[in-house]
C-alpha cells in the first residue's frame, strides 16, 4: 500500500510537471512568434519608402470671385477680385514669412542718409504679357493712377507720405518722402500696370480693357456675371507655374462658396467661418490655417476717470482668460497677442509684459491699490477724492457680430468674479461706429484689419483723438514720441528697436487690452498638391508651387 501511494503521488507530480512544461513551451513559443511577427512587421515598415509625388504640369483650378466692377487692380475695391488680380499683376516687393519686404519687380533699393529718398532698381528681365518690356515708366504711371484713384481704392494708403517721384532711367526710379518713413518699402506692395495699355483710356464697362500684367497668369476671357478665365504665363520671370488654367467663377457671397466647394464645384476657397474644421472630415479635402491681419482688443475710454488708473487696466488684462475665449468661441482659431503687432512678424517683441490669465494676480493688484467691497454688494469700490467709486462700466459690442457678442458676455462673467460690475450693451453696427466716433461709451469690444504698412499713429497718437480714429482718447507725450520714432526709423536695426520700444510701452500702459489675432483657412480639394502656404495679403500667393495631381500638359492630352 505504501509503495502504491508513493507511485500515485509521483505519477501526479510528474503529470503536473509535464503540464507546466507544456504551458511554458506554448507561452514561450507564442511570445517568440509575436516578437518575430513584430520584427517582421517593423522590417516591412522600414522597407516601405515614401515616394514623393512628382509635380505635373497642366490642369485647371476653379475658385471664386465676386462680380468685379473693374479689372484695373489699382481702382478695384473688392477683396476677392484683388486676390485674383495678383495672379495677373506683380508688385514691386513681396513679403517673406516674417512680413519682411523682399524683392519682386524691384530688385534692389537704397535709402538716402536722411531716410527721405528711396532709390529703387527694377528687374531688367521682365516682360508684359504682350511682350513689351517692363520699365520705370510703368511704375510711375501706376503711382499716378493710385494718386488719382478714389480714397476707398485698395492701395490708396501706399502713396501716403510720398512727396514726389520720378524715373532715373528705364530700370530705376526715385521716390521722395515728406519725412523719413519706416513703412516706405511696405508701401511698395501694390500691383504695377502697363502704361502702354492703360494710358489715356478709361474703362466704362468691365473687361473693356483687357488686363495685361507681368504675373504668373494671363487674362484669357471675361464672361460677365459668370466667370473670369486665366491661362499660365510661360515666360513669367519666377518660372512657369504647374497649373495651366485658372477659372474664377462669379458667386454672390461666401455662403455660396462654401456650398459650391461641398458640391465639388470649386477646388479652392478661403474662409474664416468658425467651424471650418468640419471640412477636414470630408474626403479629399485639405485645410491650411494661417494668421490673418484681424486684431481683436478691448478699448477703454480714457475720458473716464476709472480707466485712467493703470492698475485697473492691468487687473482687467490679467483677469481675462484669452485662451478660454479662443477655445470656446473661436474653436482655437486665433493666436494670443499682447500688442497690435502680429506674432509672426519680425517686428514682434517678445520681451513685453505677458498678460497670461492669472486671477490671483489680478485680485492682488486690486487689493494692493485699495479696492475692496466695503458695502458687501459684490462690487469692488474705494474712495477717490472723497467720493466712492465702483469698478462698474458698460461694454459696448455690435449685435451683428455673433462671436464678439458671445465673447463680451464671457468677459462680463470673468470680470464679475473679480468684483467688477460689467453691463454688456448690444447695438447695431451703425450705432456701434457712431458711438465710437462720438466717444459715447465706457469700453468696447472691437477689432482692426491692420494694413501691411506698420504704423499705429491712427490708433494711439493724440492728434487722432478729435477727428481721427484714436477712439479711446489715449493721450501721452511719450506715446506720441515713440510713434514718431517708429514711423521715421529707416533701416532694419532702427526699425526693430523703435517698434520694440513702442510695444513695451503699449504693453505696460495698455491703451488697448490686446486679445488675439484671428486665423482663417484656405481649404483645397485633395487634387491640389504641392507646398500650399497661404499668405495674409494673398492666400493664393505661392500658387507657382501648386500642381494638380495626375494632370498632364494640355499639349500632350487627347
Amino acid at each position: 500500500m505504501c509503495i502504491r501511494k508513493v507511485r500515485m503521488i509521483l505519477t501526479k507530480r510528474l503529470k503536473w510537471i509535464a503540464i507546466f512544461i507544456f504551458i511554458l513551451f506554448v507561452a514561450t513559443s507564442c511570445s517568440n512568434t509575436g516578437t518575430e511577427e513584430m520584427e517582421d512587421s517593423q522590417k516591412q515598415e522600414e522597407q516601405v519608402e515614401v515616394v514623393p509625388v512628382e509635380p505635373t504640369k497642366g490642369g485647371e483650378m476653379i475658385l471664386s470671385i465676386r462680380a468685379p466692377k473693374t479689372l484695373n487692380p489699382l481702382l478695384n475695391e473688392e477683396y476677392t477680385v484683388d486676390q485674383i488680380s495678383k495672379l495677373i499683376f506683380d508688385t514691386l516687393i513681396d513679403f517673406d514669412g516674417t512680413q519682411k519686404p523682399i524683392p519682386n519687380l524691384a530688385s534692389e533699393w537704397t535709402f538716402s542718409d536722411d531716410g527721405t529718398v528711396l532709390t529703387i532698381g527694377l528687374r531688367s528681365d521682365v516682360q508684359w504679357h504682350d511682350g513689351a518690356p517692363f520699365t520705370a515708366k510703368d511704375v510711375i504711371f501706376s503711382l499716378d493712377t493710385i494718386k488719382k484713384a478714389p480714397e476707398s481704392a485698395t492701395y490708396k494708403k501706399c502713396i501716403e507720405n510720398i512727396n514726389s517721384y520720378k524715373a532715373i532711367d528705364e530700370h530705376s526710379l526715385k521716390i521722395v518722402y515728406n519725412q523719413p518713413f519706416s513703412g516706405a518699402l511696405y508701401g511698395l506692395y501694390f500691383p504695377i500696370i502697363p502704361a502702354h495699355i492703360y494710358e489715356g483710356k478709361s474703362e466704362n464697362t468691365v473687361g473693356e480693357i483687357k488686363p495685361v500684367g507681368t504675373g504668373a497668369y494671363m487674362f484669357s476671357e471675361f464672361i460677365p456675371a459668370k466667370e473670369l478665365n486665366l491661362t499660365v504665363n510661360n515666360n513669367w520671370f519666377k518660372g512657369q507655374p504647374y497649373i495651366e488654367k485658372i477659372k474664377a467663377v462669379i458667386t454672390p457671397d461666401e455662403e455660396t462658396d462654401l456650398y459650391s466647394f461641398e458640391q465639388g464645384q470649386l477646388d479652392v476657397i478661403g474662409t474664416d467661418v468658425i467651424d471650418w474644421e468640419k471640412y477636414s472630415e470630408q474626403e479629399n479635402t485639405r485645410i491650411h490655417e494661417y494668421i490673418t491681419s484681424y486684431y481683436d482688443f478691448i478699448g477703454l475710454n480714457f475720458n473716464k476717470a476709472l480707466f485712467q488708473d493703470k492698475n485697473i487696466r492691468k487687473a482687467i488684462a490679467y483677469g481675462i482668460d484669452r485662451e478660454a475665449l479662443l477655445e470656446k468661441h473661436y474653436l482655437n482659431h486665433g493666436v494670443i497677442t499682447n500688442s497690435p503687432i502680429n506674432p509672426e512678424s519680425w517686428l514682434y517683441h517678445q520681451e513685453t509684459e505677458q498678460y497670461d490669465f492669472d486671477k490671483e494676480k489680478s485680485e492682488q493688484i486690486l487689493k494692493d491699490t485699495g479696492w475692496d467691497d466695503s458695502d458687501n454688494d459684490g462690487v469692488l469700490d474705494k474712495l477717490i477724492n472723497g467720493n466712492k467709486v465702483d469698478i462698474s462700466f458698460d461694454l459696448l459690442v455690435s449685435s451683428e457680430n455673433t462671436q464678439r457678442k458671445e465673447v463680451a458676455y464671457e468677459i462680463q462673467r470673468m470680470l464679475s468674479e473679480l468684483g467688477m460690475s460689467i453691463r454688456v450693451e448690444e447695438v447695431s453696427q451703425e450705432e456701434f461706429l457712431n458711438r465710437l466716433q462720438t466717444k459715447n461709451f465706457d469700453a468696447f469690444l472691437g477689432g482692426w484689419k491692420l494694413s501691411p504698412v506698420p504704423d499705429f499713429t491712427f490708433a494711439f497718437h493724440s492728434s487722432q483723438i478729435e477727428e481721427g480714429t484714436n477712439y479711446v482718447s489715449f493721450r501721452s507725450e511719450q506715446m506720441d514720441a515713440l510713434l514718431h520714432q517708429a514711423f521715421t526709423a529707416v533701416g532694419e536695426e532702427k526699425m526693430k528697436n523703435a517698434y520694440g520700444n513702442l510695444q513695451k510701452y503699449i504693453s505696460d500702459e495698455l491703451p488697448y487690452i490686446s486679445l488675439y489675432f484671428r486665423t482663417a483657412a484656405l481649404i483645397t480639394n485633395e487634387k491640389i498638391k504641392g507646398e500650399i502656404k497661404p499668405k495674409k495679403e494673398c492666400i493664393i500667393g505661392n500658387i507657382q508651387d501648386w500642381f494638380i495631381m495626375g494632370k498632364i500638359p494640355a499639349s500632350d492630352s487627347n
